[in-house]
């Protein structure tokens, strides 16, 4: 049987997944225990699957390893130069990390390194010409492929969905590094500031 109800123009559609048969088999199992947690997080992560494999294809289809390429270059593209530690804060990644991704694509042609002239010791990561043209290129077809994948729901769906997911990032600690314009050594860009204390930083 189909259990999950959905109204949509006034009428009820069934639809199910595969977790549900896989819940439903554990709660007979263990029928005193609470699986609504369990449930949402689960949902979650499996969407990030199937969300992850479908914007890989699009980047493999430009040459890049993964979706995760595609993001600094949009990321660039978008925004403009950028210091590594700031690319890695906002795509969630560690410094380790982020120089592997950045090594992959200069290696490819498609970034370059330059002095920070606000950081003398630090740099600034840019698209060069054929980085550009290809985020350019790619910008289109990973929009249309993130739009295939909310297809199957309404505005209103999207809205209330896009409200809860804030939420719960929100309530995770995903929110933004405080970065003031200017601090006592002077006014720095680029994410490089931080709000610094003799009690730590935020």
């Amino acid at each position: 049987m189909l259990s999950t109800i959905l109204l949509r123009h006034g009428r009820k559609e069934f639809m199910t997944d595969r977790l549900d048969r896989i819940l439903e088999r554990w709660r007979a199992s263990r029928r005193d225990l609470d699986f609504s947690a369990l449930e949402m997080g689960t949902r979650v992560l499996r969407a990030a699957h199937f969300l992850q494999d479908r914007l890989d294809r699009v980047a493999a289809a430009y040459g890049l390893s993964h979706q995760g390429d595609l993001e600094v270059l949009t990321q660039l593209d978008l925004v403009g130069p950028q210091a590594p530690s700031m690319l890695a804060d906002d795509l969630l990644l560690t410094s380790g990390g982020m120089t592997v991704r950045l090594n992959r694509l200069q290696n490819a042609g498609l970034i370059e390194r330059t002095p920070n002239p606000m950081d003398g010791r630090g740099v600034l990561i840019h698209l060069t010409p054929t980085g550009k043209e290809l985020t350019d290129d790619a910008l289109t077809a990973h929009l249309q492929a993130h739009a295939a994948i909310i297809a199957t729901l309404e505005s209103a769906e999207r809205t209330d969905l896009n409200r809860l997911l804030r939420a719960l990032l929100s309530g995770l600690g995903d929110i933004p590094t405080f970065t003031p314009s200017i601090t006592a050594k002077g006014k720095r860009s680029n994410g490089e500031a931080r709000w610094e204390n003799e009690g730590g930083a935020f």
